[in-house]
Parts: structure tokens; C-alpha cells; sequence
């Protein structure tokens, strides 16, 4: 009877090394915030070969008017593509008064001649523009990265940002 017992004792201990409810552990893929996506996106290497000078503009709604959050996730962007090191970027806030003096504005602008009297005038090599669009319980930022000379867009990436409220 022990022997007849011995084969069962192993296919039982076979089975359970394969069909454990233990799972093979696997690294965890690391989730970035939605801005920090942006700026690792915006700022991967390997398309442009030296640093350039770049500003983000303030962000609008598709249809070109102010979106209420349009200037703070400009901002968090920028912030975050300074942390990135990958381009020379341009502060906002100091760089606007010189736009307004030229009749000029951070607002992003589909108007690539707008996009190049910016770039002329703040001597930048490409600047991020984007959209917002409101969509349930947050936003979908839809960014460019635009190169002023050609107007070609170099980099394009979209992410969703959660908005409590």
C-alpha cells in the first residue's frame, strides 16, 4: 500500500509547484504622475543633439480661449522639464512682461507666425504648446513640442490629469 502511495506523493508535490496560488513576483512598472510623463516624454534624447532654448506656453482650451487651469499646469510642467536637464528653459513669469511689451502673450497660439514673433523675440529654439480638454473628473493635456524655425512638432504626447474638486 506505501508504494501505490509514493506516485500520487509526487505528482501531488509536481502539481503544486506549478499550479500554486503563488504568483510569480515581477517588478513593478514605476507610475509617473501625469506631468512627469509629459516632461520625460518631451525631454527624451536622442532627436535633437544640443540643449535648446525652450518656454512653455500657457495652455488653452481647443477652441484658443484661457482654460482655468491652463497657466498652473503650464507651470508644473515647466518645472518639471527643468528637473529633466535636458533643455534651457526659460522662465514664464520673467519672460512675459518683454511678450507684452511687443504686444505678444504666453498664451498658446495656432498661429505659427504668433509662434515664431515669440521665438524671435525671446531667442528660442522650440517652445511646448498645449490643449486641455475637460473630461469627467479631470483633463486631458494634450502637448506639442514645436520647433519655431520650421514649425514642424518634434514630439507630441497626451496624458490625463485627475482634478479634485
Amino acid at each position: 500500500m506505501f508504494l501505490f502511495r509514493i506516485p500520487f506523493l509526487i505528482l501531488f508535490l509536481f502539481c503544486s509547484c506549478f499550479f500554486s496560488d503563488e504568483k510569480e513576483s515581477r517588478p513593478k512598472k514605476e507610475i509617473l504622475p501625469p506631468l512627469e510623463q509629459l516632461a520625460v516624454s518631451l525631454s527624451e534624447k536622442g532627436f535633437l543633439v544640443n540643449k535648446q532654448r525652450m518656454i512653455v506656453l500657457t495652455f488653452t482650451s481647443s477652441d484658443g480661449t484661457s482654460n482655468i487651469y491652463g497657466s498652473i499646469l503650464s507651470e508644473k510642467l515647466t518645472t518639471e522639464l527643468v528637473k529633466k536637464d535636458r533643455f534651457h528653459i526659460l522662465d514664464r513669469m520673467v519672460n512675459e512682461k518683454t511678450l507684452k511689451e511687443r504686444g505678444l502673450s504666453l498664451e498658446s497660439s495656432p498661429d505659427l507666425e504668433t509662434l515664431r514673433k515669440i521665438g524671435d523675440t525671446l531667442r528660442v529654439d522650440v517652445l511646448v504648446t498645449g490643449i486641455i480638454s475637460s473630461y469627467q473628473n479631470g483633463v486631458f493635456v494634450n502637448t506639442r513640442l514645436i520647433e519655431i524655425k520650421s514649425g514642424l512638432i518634434l514630439k507630441a504626447e497626451e496624458v490625463f490629469v485627475r482634478i479634485d474638486g
